[in-house]
């Protein structure tokens, strides 16, 4: 009887992914999350993986060899990837595409952790790239990606959107042709967008960077270009509408080209006076920003 229960044990154990160890299927994935300790790295070999909804319960690393492309074949509840409550995820050379689900806020990355960090990695046709509604402490960092063709088109799903952290900071990262919403809504208490390029392309773009909450904002030295199509004629929002306070507006050493006739750069709800300086701004095909002054060559808004 010994021996019987013996084997079975050794039947029933679970196979785990070793260390250096490729992954290579969807369910291995599955398996090496569920099986993941806290602070493992795990690495994915080429190829494409269709998963939803893979819940993340402890600190991980997700690393692409190659061309790795995570999907859904199958509307998700909320994203791709999930991290929970407390757990903090790192992504590098992934790409997310093409989620969608039934509330039409389907997420690349729906990040209910703490903290997240983002590198080389791209969002591609997705109801919305980040959807971030994790711990108000987490810091959320974003370098060398790129945000394609976001939002289901309904103005309420964005490139990301951060509904609570203490720091949301983008460097090196390309937006373009987001689907009717903003490139970044940002409800953190500091908002970096720096050296980065935020275009609205085809998409009817609404806001750049649209901070409702207020918080302390530094957008320095990127290129913004708004579309002549644009869903909303203002680059850049800073309001209190979602409670919050206002600390401080910085916009400082952008190149900011305005495709829309009467478009605006920046509406200010707030007792905040901004600093904007050092802009390069251009006109294209007779757009022009009612809130600015050209004097010469300078332009003063």
């Amino acid at each position: 009887m010994r021996r019987i229960i013996a084997i079975l044990v050794v039947l029933f154990v679970p196979v785990c992914v070793q260390a250096g160890e490729l992954i290579n299927s969807a369910d291995d994935l599955r398996k090496a999350v569920r099986q993941a300790g806290n602070g493992a790295s795990l690495t994915l070999a080429a190829g494409e993986y269709d998963i939803a909804d893979l819940k993340i319960a402890r600190d991980l690393t997700l690393r692409g060899e190659g061309d790795v492309v995570l999907f859904s074949s199958s509307p998700t509840a909320k994203g791709l990837l999930n991290p929970l409550r407390g757990a903090s995820l790192r992504v590098e050379n992934l790409v997310f595409r093409g989620t969608v689900s039934p509330d039409k806020n389907g997420a690349g990355i729906r990040h209910d952790g703490r903290d997240l960090t983002i590198i080389d990695c791209r969002f591609e046709d997705n109801e919305n790239g980040v959807l971030s509604t994790g711990d108000a402490d987490g810091q959320i960092w974003i370098s060398g990606s790129e945000f394609l063709r976001n939002g289901h088109g309904d103005g309420y799903s964005h490139g990301i959107y951060v509904l609570r952290a203490a720091l949301l900071e983008i460097q090196e990262t390309e937006f373009v042709g987001t689907r009717i919403g903003h490139h970044v809504k940002s409800l953190a208490d500091r908002t970096i967008v720096a050296n980065s390029t935020l275009d609205d392309g085809d998409g009817q773009s609404s806001y750049a960077v649209d901070a409702s909450k207020g918080g302390a904002v530094l957008i320095e030295n990127n290129t913004i270009i708004q579309s002549k199509d644009a869903g909303n004629w203002t680059i850049f929002n800073y309001d209190l509408s979602r409670g919050g306070e206002a600390k401080s507006l910085i916009i400082k050493g952008n190149r900011i080209i305005n495709r829309v006739k009467n478009g605006r750069l920046l509406r200010n709800e707030s007792n905040l006076s901004p600093t904007i300086t050092d802009n390069e701004f251009i006109s294209e095909n007779g757009g022009r920003l009612v809130d600015c002054k050209t004097i010469g060559s300078q332009t003063r808004c």
